[in-house]
């Protein structure tokens, strides 16, 4: 993950995006690594921004802290602190762009970090045993003209996360 952080702006990455579809622990991609200035024009010009987070008061969070071995608390308050920013960023936009932005919570064992960028670019990140997500791979998967391939195996995961998943 530190070398596709290094290597891809997330200003260019969600350049000119119409819909952005994220699920995962704490999405600091969008959270963290994006100014809200920059979310905030997104938003205003249209793009719709999903973003579901791994339940802070959950019982999936508190499985993954002790499988990286951080304290009790740790990665809740990672998720609190990136939903307080989101949540407040979405109740400072005009009510028109509040419409663009859709937030929620999902409480079960996660697998993947996954964005999904219009329907033409995913990036997935696993998360691994014993190992903290920042350890973990990413995968920058382009939708291919021909059937098959990873983009629509994510998109079905992330379908999926979001059906179950509770709006905030």
């Amino acid at each position: 993950r530190s070398d596709f952080a290094a290597n891809v702006d997330p200003k260019a990455l969600f350049h000119g995006a119409s819909r952005i579809r994220a699920v995962g622990l704490s999405l600091n991609l969008i959270c963290q690594q994006l100014p809200d200035q920059h979310l905030r024009q997104m938003l205003a010009s249209g793009t719709q921004l999903t973003c579901l987070f791994l339940d802070p008061d959950g019982d999936a969070i508190k499985a993954r802290e002790r499988e990286e071995e951080f304290p009790p608390g740790y990665l809740t308050s990672l998720n609190t602190i990136n939903i307080g920013v989101m949540t407040r960023l979405r109740d400072q936009l005009p009510p028109q762009a509040q419409d663009h932005m859709h937030l929620g919570v999902y409480d079960e064992t996660i697998r993947f970090n996954i964005i999904l960028v219009d329907d033409h670019t995913c990036i997935a990140q696993p998360y691994l045993p014993h190992a903290r997500g920042l350890d973990s791979p990413t995968l920058m998967i382009r939708r291919q003209d021909t059937p098959g391939g990873l983009h629509p195996i994510f998109e079905n995961v992330y379908d999926a996360i979001a059906a179950r998943s509770r709006p905030l």
